[in-house]
């Protein structure tokens, strides 16, 4: 249903500049929006990436950060999580570990046509969200919310009665199981070239998982009473 003309006459001459595969997209950048609002392609889940380096960094550069740290840290940018969670499935495998935290986008429902009554109250520049449901390890959400009071930072509750579709799925069931959050920056209109996030909630959101994993140590327990 989308015709897209390169300039060529017939198939013959069509396929000197293309073949059968070839990937095409819009001619893509970051743009922002006002003081504190980005809009790029692909930030589902590019973010995901920069909020996990920026926890990193947090810790790593402040001396009093690093002497708390008592877990080992795994950084992982997972690939083909929107066909079947793929990288997540073999990374989660490899790792061995015991707790899973996976950092994704969700849909903020603050834009016109939205019905919240539909699929619930998530607004821009709020805060992250953690997801609550069976996917999710209630003792590591307590640990969460602890740390973003901790560091002041406001936090959007989302229902998830099923496996939430995310890394977080398959990081559950890994081997034996780990203890699985999902921690999530609100992102207008998904799965589009023009996606917008907040600032804001990326720098949140980088803050609560810096302050989670500082939280975490051997002797945690992820099993509820």
């Amino acid at each position: 249903d989308l015709p897209i003309d390169i300039g060529v006459k017939s198939r013959e001459e069509a396929l000197k500049y293309v073949q059968v595969g070839d990937p095409v997209t819009f001619t893509l950048g970051v743009t922002q929006l006002g003081d504190d609002l980005i809009t790029a392609h692909a930030l589902d889940d590019r973010i995901g990436v920069w909020v996990m380096a920026e926890a990193i960094r947090i810790i790593a550069t402040d001396p009093s950060r690093r002497g708390r740290l008592k877990a080992g840290v795994y950084g992982v940018a997972t690939v083909q999580e929107e066909i079947g969670l793929r990288g997540a499935l073999t990374a989660a495998y490899g790792s061995k570990a015991q707790v899973g935290i996976a950092i994704d986008v969700t849909h903020a429902t603050d834009t016109p046509g939205v019905d919240e009554k539909a699929h619930g109250s998530v607004k821009m520049g709020q805060g992250p969200t953690l997801s609550y449901g069976p996917n999710i390890n209630p003792i590591l959400n307590g640990i969460m919310e602890s740390a973003a009071r901790a560091v002041d930072v406001p936090i959007q509750r989302e229902a998830a009665p099923r496996a939430t579709g995310t890394d977080a799925n398959v990081m559950q069931i890994s081997r034996s199981g780990m203890a699985t959050a999902l921690l999530s920056v609100p992102c207008r209109y998904m799965h589009t070239p023009v996606e917008v996030v907040s600032r804001t909630d990326l720098g949140n959101a980088a803050r609560v998982l810096a302050e989670t994993l500082l939280m975490l140590s051997p002797e945690t327990s992820f099993i509820p009473q």
